[in-house]
């Protein structure tokens, strides 16, 4: 026993001392070391990506250290990532090969099929990918919280050339321009057509029988145009216009305006349907059976059929305590916000009629809607693209800053030198 001992204990020795002739370590990093057999891996797959792209060969040292500065910094933000408990579920990690999949036109089955027709190994592939998104989430921990935008950061970059450019919303802005030597009169006048429109008067003619541009190219109206090409007198205004809204009296040197947006077009440009509703909820609870709940929601539509006003009843009997004070108003809402019995009931109600008495999740209503409207979301849509513009910009310049500050501040030690 004792011979088969020692004999174990120098084939162990002899193992390690191959192993260790074979595979040295070619970096310390932190905690961690990176073998040279990795190293060579990594320049072999660098070069053959070079060659199969048709790329331009680097000089093989600018290679050399590109690829060791990139095993020292995945190798420190893999330590972190274990720090930190960063993981990736197989549901994730399955996903993502999905859509390397689909990129290809394949199934996943059909994508694992290709890479090994490669000569590669799936297993490998799948574990590449796993170490990639653990580095992104990573990376996104150490700099997303170091990224600031300001609302005025946003608008400005929404109101500059290249926002615009980039964002490209065109507007279709309609003119009356009344030009008497009476500023003042000028305004009565714009307000009292303005009066008229909303009484049933065509912004067209409105503009034939008051303005001083008609029968001026194009009527005096503006046409489509961007932001940065609209007059910055009528800028201002626009940000708090719907599609065809009217607003005025604007003035200028040359009179006093009355503008229409007539219509709104552009990528971000998108609206939802939104209805306003009021209701009472009473609910289930230790104090109150199923029984009791329904008897008193039909006795409470029973006084709203006979005349007594929901917004009373909803402050006294709702136990909705979000909506309870305000006389049972909810906020304006899309489609998809509410629970979903309550939402077929609200969609099959008509506006300024009540329901009867139903049942969802939360426990019997009566619901009342309000109004329903068409809401333009566009400035929020354009927000979120302009937001990402800027975050994606500060991300990058972030992020190369971050690495820069966690690879100082590791301690490396390169023990190979070609």
């Amino acid at each position: 026993m004792k011979y088969y001992f020692l004999a174990f204990c120098f084939y162990s020795l002899f193992l390690q001392t191959e192993i260790n002739f074979i595979d040295r370590i070619a970096i310390i990093v932190d905690d961690g070391i990176i073998m040279e057999s990795e190293l060579n891996e990594a320049l072999e797959n660098t070069i053959t990506n070079f060659e199969e792209s048709g790329e331009r060969l680097p000089p093989r040292e600018i290679i050399f250290s590109r690829v060791i500065e990139k095993l020292i910094m995945d190798e420190i933000l893999l330590q972190k990532a274990k720090k930190f408990g960063v993981r990736i579920s197989d549901q994730e990690l399955n996903e993502s090969l999905s859509r390397f999949a689909e990129q290809d036109g394949l199934s996943l089955q059909d994508f694992r099929k290709k890479i090994e027709s490669e000569g590669k190994q799936f297993k490998n592939f799948r574990e590449a990918v796993k170490t990639e998104l653990i580095l992104r989430r990573v990376q996104g921990g150490l700099v997303r919280p170091k990224i600031i935008i300001s609302d005025q950061e946003l608008m400005n970059y929404i109101n500059s050339t290249e926002g615009q450019s980039l964002i490209a919303i065109e507007y279709k802005i309609n003119q009356i321009l009344i030009k008497d030597d009476n500023n003042e009169e000028n305004v009565n006048k714009a307000k009292n057509i303005i009066e008229e429109m909303n009484n049933g008067l065509s912004f067209f003619e409105a503009s034939k029988k008051y303005s001083a541009l008609f029968e001026s190219e194009n009527n005096g109206n503006l046409g489509w145009r961007t932001r940065s090409e609209i007059p910055s007198l009528f800028v201002e205004h626009l940000n708090k216009m719907e599609k065809k809204d009217i607003h005025g009296p604007i003035k200028s040197g040359a009179g006093t305006h009355i503008i229409q947006l007539e219509d709104i077009r552009g990528e971000t440009i998108q609206t939802e349907s939104q209805t306003l509703v009021q209701h009472v909820l009473i609910e289930e609870s230790e104090i109150r059976s199923e029984k009791q709940a329904e008897d008193l929601i039909n006795k409470l539509y029973e006084r709203l059929s006979n005349g007594e006003e929901l917004d009373i009843l909803a402050r006294v009997y709702s136990d909705d305590p979000g909506s309870k004070l305000d006389g049972g108003k909810l906020d304006w809402a899309p489609k998809g916000k509410y629970d979903k019995k309550f939402e077929e009931v609200m969609s099959k109600t008509g506006k300024n009629e009540f329901s009867k008495p139903f049942k969802s999740a939360f426990g019997w209503h009566i619901l009342k809607v309000l109004d329903r409207r068409e809401k333009n979301i566009s400035d929020d849509l354009l927000k979120d693209k302009a937001y990402g513009i800027l975050f994606q910009r500060k991300y990058r310049e972030q992020l190369e800053n971050t690495l820069e500050e966690i690879r100082s501040e590791a301690f490396v030690d390169i023990k190979i030198s070609s």
